[in-house]
């Protein structure tokens, strides 16, 4: 035991006094580390705040198949009889709007018109009550109208009991009507009108915008387009207004109105001879997501954790975690390592005669004759010598390599290999 002491001893690596001041030396740079982490991630999450609630503005042009049309409201004193709606292709119907499908199901019926009185921008006019409005909501839930490759034109006619003059240069009376345009996420009650003057022919360019806030997910991913910002985007709708003053239709007397409504700036694929709609979709993308500061803050501390292992070394390691420790309990227990006993004839050095030989020590030879008994006792000296000096170069190796293991323990257990090799305790 005495030997074994002094052996780990003298072949202690650092000492005491070192392992102090490496331990202080250790905390204060975990000091500074800390700090250091502490302000550059506050410095992050500050800015993801930022980026957050000043999110960056996006335009960019999406091509459609198809888009819905926007819905109108219209307004007039004059018009006392049923509108009709009318769709077809662009270049069709184009002298006679009747020639186009009807969508008359897509606008509300006479006998349940309204006046203007229901139509908040519409107060502050005289005589509300006078006025027939209707509306063309072409969003329905089952089958809503669309401009796609069968439909780029719709037709409004605008009709009154009154009649317009159909002198080539003579208007016996101007009369005025009120519209305005809603999407299907506006409320038609809250439109804002604009006044128009007839007998006349009038269309409406229109443009779609879609407008996407910051999703739930936006802050973490950067997306700003997923399907439940989708479901709650901004539409709005861009339009250009021309109107053409008439004298009359030929048509009918009672005839004050075509309003047409066209998208603006749609083309035809020469591939698929099919028509496509430019919609601008505007969104808003955060900058700066809680995926770039997780980034930003793990090659900060991996640029950290890179100087600590210069200054410090790397840490022991765990080759086993929690599922070979504690679910599979697969860990494998160390190996056993000889060391020789205190009591071990093999450290004292001499074997007893007793476990020499086979035959439990000498033999008797009082029988044999003195000459032939001292050669036989000097004989069985000098074997008893050889086995001695055999055990004792056994056991000589034995000791030294079981101190080397040990040595070999206590250096793997305190640098490299944590809480799997332990060093023995005497």
């Amino acid at each position: 035991m005495t030997t074994q002491y002094h052996a780990q001893s003298e072949d202690k690596i650092i000492t005491y006094e070192e392992e102090r001041k490496e331990r202080k030396a250790k905390l204060i740079f975990l000091i500074i580390i800390g700090i250091l982490t502490a302000a550059y991630g506050s410095w992050n999450f500050y800015r993801m705040y930022v980026a957050v609630h000043n999110p960056v503005v996006t335009m960019k042009t999406s091509i459609r198949q198809s888009i819905p049309v926007p819905g109108v409201v219209i307004c007039g004193k004059t018009l006392n009889m049923q509108p009709r709606c009318y769709k077809s292709e662009f270049n069709a119907a184009d002298d006679d709007y009747q020639l186009g499908a009807s969508c008359d199901r897509y606008l509300t019926n006479y006998d349940s018109r309204m006046d203007a009185t229901q139509f908040i921008n519409m107060r502050g006019f005289n005589n509300l009550t006078l006025f027939n409005c209707f509306i063309l909501n072409p969003y329905q839930k089952d089958d809503g109208l669309v401009f796609d490759n069968s439909t780029q034109k719709i037709a409004l006619a605008l009709w009154s009991t009154e009649k317009a003059n159909n002198t080539q240069f003579n208007i016996t009376k101007d009369e005025w009507f009120f519209y305005g345009t809603f999407t299907e996420r506006d409320n038609p009650y809250r439109v804002r009108f604009q006044i128009v003057k007839m007998p006349s022919i009038s269309y409406i360019y229109f443009k779609r915008e879609e407008h996407y806030n910051i999703s739930r997910s936006g802050a973490i991913f950067g997306d700003a387009t997923s399907s439940d910002v989708k479901s709650n985007a901004k539409v709005a709708i861009e339009t250009t207004f021309a109107s053409f003053d008439l004298t009359g239709f030929a048509i009918s007397p009672n005839l004050w109105e075509i309003l047409r409504i066209v998208p603006s700036k749609y083309v035809t694929n020469p591939g698929t001879n099919t028509q496509e709609y430019p919609v601008s979709v505007v969104y808003n993308r955060v900058e700066f997501t809680l995926l770039q500061l997780a980034a930003n803050m793990g090659g900060f501390v991996s640029i950290l954790s890179a100087a600590y292992f210069i200054l410090f070394g790397s840490q022991r390691v765990n080759p086993w975690g929690i599922v070979q420790r504690h679910i599979l309990k697969s860990v494998p227990t160390v190996p056993p390592v000889y060391m020789p006993s205190i009591n071990d004839n093999l450290e004292k050095g001499y074997l007893s005669l007793s476990q020499t030989f086979h035959n439990n020590g000498p033999q008797h030879t009082s029988e044999l004759p003195l000459p032939v008994f001292n050669r036989q006792v000097t004989e069985d000296y000098i074997a008893q010598d050889i086995q001695r000096i055999r055990h004792e170069l056994r056991a000589e190796v034995q000791l030294t390599i079981a101190r080397e293991l040990e040595k070999l323990k206590l250096f793997l257990s305190k640098y490299y290999l944590k809480d799997v090799i332990k060093p023995n305790k005497q």
